[in-house]
């Protein structure tokens, strides 16, 4: 069991970020070489799972330009799963919800091969459970999780989860479970950071949050415009001022971001947010998801265009001929840098 918060202390740079600029920092998207994976539910009116489409039946527009899909081969992909578990402000009074959780991750996990690891945050991430093939392993962590302070720093828990998937092989699907509160309290990373981060990954984010709490972003959108230094996300581009038009996409993510930070989260990824009273919820509420995880379809797209920053991803059921279905699937990815041309 390794103790985080020192870490996390020390590697904080000024800019909000978990880890130093550099370490973890991801390929930059090209129009050439690189896939943008958009997980992707589809739901009838009465909410029964559709999957017998094909890629000619989805509509993707990326900032608008309609592009060129694929599904993705997944039925015998391994998953990679890190469950980030919240143990401060009023998560205590959840613990014994989540006394049965390594039995519900096991049901959740099926037949795929798996890794799953868990990271207890409260105001900073604190403890990790190292990844394991075998869900016993971590039973320490939710039989006996340690109280944690006042905080919930949901933002700085998912850039370290995101980390940690980092480590893990390429060719597994990538998954946040997220244990929490609605609302962000105490993170050090900024809003827009863990919405590049998302944006720059193929994570999936599903947000499990007990009875919202009514605490906020601290920090987040309350000091003066253009008050922080400068972030440079590329040598090759400009640096880029932590200040943003809420009418514009990104703006509209990072306002959504303030008012409920988890269900947003899951939202840009693609994944899913429910929410749960008591334990018994907390069951039925998981094996909803269960069902879903194997049955999204993994969509995926080479960029016809390299602009750097954030890009909005819709995507829509267009020759459905019956009914008008329900589609949920990640929002936005994002460009680091353009690929310097000769």
């Amino acid at each position: 069991m390794l103790y985080l918060a020192m870490l996390m202390l020390m590697t904080s740079s000024s800019h909000g970020q978990s880890v130093p600029a550099g370490q973890n920092s991801l390929p930059d998207i090209t129009s050439t070489s690189t896939l943008v994976i958009v997980p992707t539910l589809v739901r009838s009116p009465a909410g029964e799972l559709v999957t017998n489409l094909d890629a000619k039946d989805f509509r993707l527009t990326d900032n608008g330009v309609e592009q060129k899909v694929s599904i993705e081969e997944v039925e015998r992909q391994p998953l990679s799963v890190v469950v980030l578990l919240q143990t401060g402000g009023a998560a205590p009074r959840q613990f014994q919800n989540y006394r049965d959780l390594g039995t519900m991750l096991d049901y959740m996990m099926g037949s795929s091969k798996h890794q799953v690891a868990v990271v207890t945050f409260d105001s900073q991430p604190e403890e990790m459970w190292n990844f394991t093939g075998n869900v016993e392993d971590l039973k320490d962590a939710f039989t006996n999780p340690g109280h944690g302070d006042g905080g919930a720093a949901i933002v700085d828990a998912v850039n370290y989860g995101i980390d940690l998937l980092k480590q893990q092989p390429a060719n597994a699907r990538r998954i946040l479970l997220l244990f929490s509160q609605s609302q962000d309290d105490g993170s050090r990373a900024r809003a827009e950071d863990v919405v590049r981060r998302l944006g720059e990954s193929n994570t999936i984010i599903y947000s499990i949050a007990f009875s919202p709490e009514k605490t906020w972003l601290k920090d987040q959108f309350t000091k003066p415009r253009h008050e922080n230094a400068p972030y440079q996300f590329s040598p090759n581009m400009a640096p880029l001022l932590h200040t943003f038009d809420l009418g514009t996409p990104l703006g509209v993510a990072l306002k959504a971001m303030r008012k409920d930070t988890a269900a947003e989260v899951a939202e840009l990824s693609g994944g899913e947010h429910v929410r749960f009273n008591d334990k018994r919820d907390l069951e039925r509420q998981l094996a909803i998801l269960a069902n879903h995880i194997p049955n999204r379809y993994i969509l995926s797209f080479r960029p016809s265009a390299n602009v750097p920053g954030f890009h909005a991803i819709k995507v829509e059921v267009v020759h459905h001929p019956k009914m008008t279905l329900d589609v949920t699937a990640r929002t936005s990815y994002w460009v680091a840098g353009a690929v310097p041309r000769s």
